[in-house]
């Protein structure tokens, strides 16, 4: 046998098999679905979940990026289906009609080709990912939920009646939901073999011999099996096509399927949410990448088309298409041997549905339903945390008791609970240091630097990050009420807070900022916060945070965290008579630095060029020959980087008794920034060519020269690691 004939045979195989599983479970659905609101029911649900199974199967396999993929309505969706089919029935007084049956018909294919116009527009919009926010508990118990539906589903089939505490002590029920449990328990043992790839069709034909075999030897004809609840009995038969008639249009109650909004809206997000998860296991099976946006689509149209037909909602199923994996189903033929089989059964009409054993319809409801509880409950309790855990199994609770709506509505709230909570213990303080080791980026003379970093102490930053709410917020204010308390370890008189990045700062948050405002005023010390965004400034301002001309402790913003700390370290030089403005230093007490000894002085003084800068003028640009460096004496001279397309970046600026260019005049490199003068400054210019000319008239002073740049650059990387070390 050659290898295309084998994989022929593999994709027909298995197209066969999933199709014929995915028919019996449409029948059990069906019957769940609505023959318990009404019997004559069944055949219409019989065709809504057919023609979904093979419109949506169809769509999948004509136009998805995985060839055999395997789509089909989804299960999950049953419970919020079974809550607009009972309340639409109830509108009509609980009495089957025309009317009734349109009306429910019609309310299915609006939820259908409003998930298709949902999924389109998710798809259109490239917003896949962001269904995949839902909180995992919640899901979880959303499906446990359903695992107990399905379960009081199939007994309920199984038995004819819905089952009651009283129910298990009646003779009558156990004996009919017993082969039904048994034959579920069945399907999940099959499923634990390692090679388990027919046991669900294996043991669902062999069921149906058994059971038919044994009413051959009890001499029961069918008709009597049917009375005794043992075989379905179907009101109407037939055709099963076309879903829904147009003569039966004026005798919809469109105001009862208004009503279903709010369960309309559920089945799209669960679509959409079944499909994005379930894409996910698709490829791994895949081993390659799936576009979501791309299969959004795919099931948005074919939803859209599945919708005229009558067609229940579908999208994609990563166990089925796991399982056509298994049996070697890899191209597109697997989908299209499945449509065509499903295709059959709809033309064959609903007698052949009286044939299937209520035990295998009600069975296979509880086999789908205890999968999903061995899943949420049994497998989940070592997977999920245990919070996580406790939201799953009250939302289960609360479906129990209540609905499945009112059970998803109460664990999103408990989520958001434990979110909040949860969010709250994380520190929103990335990280703290202070003025000594990340200082400002303002080069000044390295006296000056060294009494900054001395006094570096009485600088706290502290680099947020995150979302900061009440919460964290709160404990923010916490951590630096915990700090003042411990003033002799660290005594503080600047605040520095950098929200570049903080993600979002909220109303609530805003207004436990107002309190800290309100403990600067009475301990005493000044706030800068820098890095933050429009909105956040706006909302501060307008809760008068900042303070506005003259305070004895001052909260002011700027822009980055180091404008913040230089404006602390402004503040505490002034304080020690060493403002910014007023410190200039002349020539001499530049070469008083370096000079080995003081007659040397004068004459060092002719190799330095004194030069008088306005504002904006450039002292070299980048790209050109390092060939000098520069004392500043006065004034203020910054290094900047122009980036096309952006604003100029200004990266440090130099004060009085600062050093720059010197790195070009070691290494020969040509300047890799430009330097302008920002406010008029004094200069003293060392040409390299000079500096050759004073190391070999004034060897000893050269050396102090670079001895004094050596301790400049040093005291910069030790501040540099110094700060590095915060991170790490």
């Amino acid at each position: 046998m050659t290898a295309a004939l084998s994989n022929k045979i593999a994709n027909i195989v298995s197209g066969s098999l999933i199709a014929l599983v995915n028919i019996s479970v449409a029948v059990s659905v069906a019957a769940l679905l609505f023959a318990q609101t009404d019997p004559r029911l069944m055949v219409p649900g019989i065709a809504i979940l057919l023609v979904g199974t093979l419109v949506t199967g169809l769509g999948g396999t004509l136009f998805s990026d995985f060839n055999a993929v395997i789509c089909s309505p989804r299960n999950g969706l049953v419970p919020v289906f079974a809550v607009m089919v009972t309340t639409i029935y109830a509108s009509f007084g609980n009495e089957y009609s025309i009317g009734a049956e349109a009306t429910i018909i019609v309310a299915i294919m609006v939820a259908t080709l409003v998930t298709g116009l949902f999924l389109l527009l998710l798809g259109r919009l490239k917003l896949g990912n962001l269904v995949r926010y839902i909180p995992y508990p919640v899901t979880g118990g959303f499906f446990a939920g359903i695992g107990y539906i399905f379960v009081e589903g199939g007994l309920t089939v199984a038995s004819g009646a819905e089952p009651t505490l009283g129910s298990f002590t009646d003779s009558g029920f156990i004996q009919l939901v017993t082969p039904a449990v048994v034959l579920a328990l069945c399907l999940i043992i099959g499923k634990l073999f390692r090679d388990n790839r027919l046991s669900v069709p294996g043991i669902l034909l062999a069921s149906l011999l058994i059971f038919y075999g044994v009413l051959m030897l009890a001499g029961i004809s069918r008709e009597e099996a049917a009375e005794s609840g043992l075989l379905p009995t179907i009101q109407s038969t037939g055709a099963l096509v076309p879903v829904f008639h147009l003569d039966y249009l004026q005798q919809v109650n469109w105001v009862a399927i208004s009503d279903q909004l709010s369960g309309i809206v559920v089945v799209a997000l669960l679509c959409s949410m079944m499909l994005l998860l379930d894409v996910s296991g698709i490829e791994l099976i895949a081993r390659k990448d799936l576009n979501p946006d791309h299969e959004l689509q795919v099931m948005g149209y074919t939803n859209m088309v599945n919708s005229l037909v009558g067609g229940f909602p579908g999208v994609h199923d990563a166990s089925d298409t796991a399982l056509v994996d298994r049996l070697g189903g890899k191209d597109r033929l697997t989908g299209l041997v499945y449509s065509v089989l499903v295709a059959a059964a709809i033309l064959a009409g609903a007698g052949f549905m009286e044939l299937v054993p209520t035990f295998i319809l009600g069975g296979l409801l509880i086999y789908v339903g205890l999968e999903f509880l061995i899943d949420w409950l049994w497998k989940a309790r070592d997977e999920l945390p245990l919070s996580d855990y406790v939201v799953v199994i009250l939302i289960l609770v609360v479906i129990i008791f209540s609905d499945i709506l009112q059970g998803v509505t109460f664990g999103f709230f408990v989520a958001i609970i434990l979110f909040v909570i949860n969010y709250s213990q994380l520190s929103v303080i990335k990280i703290e240091t202070n003025g000594s080791d990340h200082a400002s980026n303002v080069d000044r003379d390295l006296e000056t630097r060294e009494l900054l970093n001395k006094e570096g102490k009485r600088v706290l930053i502290l680099i947020l990050q995150g979302f900061i709410f009440f919460g964290t917020a709160d404990k923010l204010i916490t951590a630096i009420r915990t700090r003042i308390m411990d003033r002799k370890d660290s005594h503080f008189d600047f605040l520095v807070l950098d929200f570049h990045h903080v993600s979002q700062l909220d109303t609530s948050a805003i207004v436990t900022f107002s309190k800290l405002a309100q403990l600067s005023e009475q301990v005493g010390f000044h706030i800068v916060i820098s890095g933050a965004d429009d909105k956040s400034i706006k909302q501060l301002v307008k809760h008068r945070f900042f303070t506005f001309g003259e305070h004895r402790w001052e909260r002011h913003y700027k822009g980055q965290v180091e404008i913040a700390v230089d404006w602390c370290e402004q503040r505490i030089l002034e304080d020690l008579n060493r403002a910014d403005e007023e410190y200039r230093l002349e020539l001499a007490d530049v070469l008083r630095r370096i000079a080995y000894a003081e007659e040397d002085i004068h004459d060092l003084a002719d190799y330095f060029v004194v030069e008088k800068r306005q504002a904006g003028d450039y002292l070299f640009h980048e790209g050109d020959k390092g060939e000098s460096l520069y004392f500043v004496g006065a004034g203020t001279a910054v290094v900047v980087l122009d980036i096309p397309n952006q604003r100029e970046q200004i990266l440090r600026k130099y004060k009085a008794g600062a050093i720059l260019g010197e790195m070009a005049i070691y290494t020969g490199e040509n300047r890799t920034a430009s330097v302008r003068i920002e406010k008029e400054a004094t200069l003293f210019r060392l040409d390299k060519e000079a500096m050759d000319a004073m190391s070999r008239k004034f060897p000893a002073s050269t050396a102090g020269l670079h001895t004094y740049i050596v301790k400049v650059m040093s005291e910069r990387l030790g501040r540099a690691n110094r700060n590095l070390s915060r991170y790490i």
